[in-house]
């Protein structure tokens, strides 16, 4: 029992904060510039959880890592589908081991 209380506090407590801000902004009345910039924390936030663990993501070999993370932003400027993106930075990083990077 003390778990499903557990459980339903925490999504009150999940659940508010994306409440509470719809009773107070009316999102017509947002200007642009904000909605533009928050449009970008979710890239932001993404980048800051991953990029410092893919930097140790191979142990001994940074190098390696940081080649990985660099092909991985070329590929995904000039290819807007993630499943190829991730694909092909996988082949490469796995070529960069091979050749003994």
């Amino acid at each position: 029992m003390d778990v499903l209380i557990i459980i339903i506090l925490m999504a009150v407590v999940t659940y508010l904060p994306r409440l509470i801000p719809m009773y107070f902004f009316n999102v017509g009345k947002i200007p642009a510039k904000l909605k533009l910039f928050f449009s970008f924390i979710p890239y932001a936030a993404l980048g800051a959880l991953i990029l410092p663990g893919s930097i140790n993501a191979i142990n001994g070999k940074p190098i390696v890592s940081i080649l990985g993370i660099t092909c991985a932003a070329v590929i995904a400027w000039f290819n807007s589908n993630i499943i190829i993106t991730v694909f092909l930075t996988i082949a490469a990083v796995y070529l960069m081991l091979l050749t003994g990077l």
